[in-house]
């Protein structure tokens, strides 16, 4: 592996475990304390939260890791050899898959829809706990495991190339 190469992947270790550690956050206590909250103060918070994250260092790591992913994985098919190279296209695909394609289409798609109703309103309140919750919960931890394995598999690459 180049220098260049072998730098990237580490710092890609630590930038997949840094979201990784985000939405771990978010599927072991965020959401639940929102859920919490009296009346729509859990769904109001999480109005607020989906707009600011927009604006945030988070995003740039997620959106970056996403072109970062893609690079590892192509450059890993042809330039790395053995196992470390099925280690690195593994991670690449995995974060573009279990992450950014489940953020895209599983995630994202809830927050549009929780965004454009009524925190007061009584079916939102349903929506909220009966839909929402279980839903963005669940695609969440699948983006939780995503990225602590591409982190470790990325790690174990570095490791044993």
């Amino acid at each position: 592996m180049s220098l260049w190469f072998t730098l990237l992947s580490a710092a890609s270790v630590l930038a997949y475990a840094a979201i990784g550690g985000v939405f771990l956050a978010f599927s072991d206590f965020i959401m639940r304390s929102f859920n919490l909250v009296r009346g729509q103060g859990g769904i109001e918070a999480m109005q607020v939260l989906n707009v600011e994250i927009m604006r945030s260092m988070f995003m740039v790591l997620f959106m970056g890791l996403a072109l970062v992913s893609l690079v590892i994985a192509v450059y890993a098919f042809v330039a790395v050899d053995g196992l470390p190279s099925h280690l690195l296209m593994l991670a690449g695909v995995i974060y573009l898959v279990g992450v950014f394609a489940v953020t895209a289409f599983g995630n994202v798609p809830l927050n549009n829809q929780l965004a454009g109703i009524d925190p007061a309103a009584s079916q939102t309140i349903a929506f909220w706990k009966q839909s929402y919750m279980t839903r963005w919960v669940s695609l969440n931890t699948v983006r939780t495991v995503a990225c602590l394995l591409a982190s470790g598999l990325t790690l174990g690459a570095l490791v044993i190339r």
